[in-house]
């Protein structure tokens, strides 16, 4: 009787570890939409080496996450980036515990434990790497990628610091009447479409994705 209320404990213990890595997702994503942002003001600069040596209040240099997670956030992988933050955290929760008699003939306590997201260490890595106060990250980050004051609130706080994102610097130059279609009008596509539509190797669909990222390519028609 008592293993099995052991195990219902154990069971139910893992249903509250798997809602925690599941909650985690959110401000996960809210998080990537800061490192998008922050990219797209990036002018080139190799922000994942910045991230990585931001100083963080209260946590030692060795404990700080590594640019592998900028590279994650940036990408907005957000199975990845909980992959990492649980590869490197020290926050772990307790599935089960037991007691054993060890090597001594003494009896110990041993435990059952999981690694969690350590969040918070994130928020407060990237709110120093932004300038930006921690507790207004983690206000956001609360809000959830899908609330409307979201995206906006980022919008407006990397703007004050950064400028204009590279979209909105760099609009494309007006195309001469003389070399627009019939029609008058564009085609807008993305880096990857236009790799498939001219069967690209993966080498040539990489420079591509480069220069869109850093500016508005216009191709003009010749004659």
């Amino acid at each position: 009787m008592a293993q099995a209320t052991k195990d219902e404990q154990r069971r139910e213990r893992l249903r509250e570890y798997d809602a925690a890595l599941v909650a985690a997702r959110s401000p996960v994503a809210v998080l990537g939409l800061f490192a998008k942002g922050r990219e797209a003001r990036s002018a080139g600069e190799p922000l994942e080496e910045e991230f990585a040596a931001t100083a963080v209040d209260g946590v030692d240099p060795a404990d700080l996450l590594p640019a592998s997670v900028w590279v994650a956030l940036r990408q907005g992988d957000v199975e990845a980036t909980i992959e990492l933050l649980m590869r490197m955290s020290r926050t772990e929760f307790v599935l089960a515990s037991h007691e054993e008699v060890d090597a001594g003939y003494r009896l110990t306590k041993v435990e059952e434990r999981r690694a969690l997201p350590d969040v918070e260490l994130l928020v407060a890595q990237l709110a120093a790497f932004l300038r930006v106060p921690v507790d207004v990250v983690a206000i956001i980050a609360g809000w959830g990628a899908d609330d409307p004051r979201t995206a906006a609130e980022i919008e407006t706080l990397l703007e004050q610091r950064f400028g204009a994102a590279a979209s909105i610097q760099r609009r494309p130059a007006a195309v001469p009447e003389s070399r627009r279609g019939a029609s008058g009008g564009g085609l807008s596509m993305s880096a990857a479409e236009f790799t498939a539509l001219l069967n690209l190797t993966p080498e040539q669909g990489a420079v591509l994705d480069t220069l869109v990222r850093q500016a508005t390519i216009t191709i003009a028609a010749d004659g």
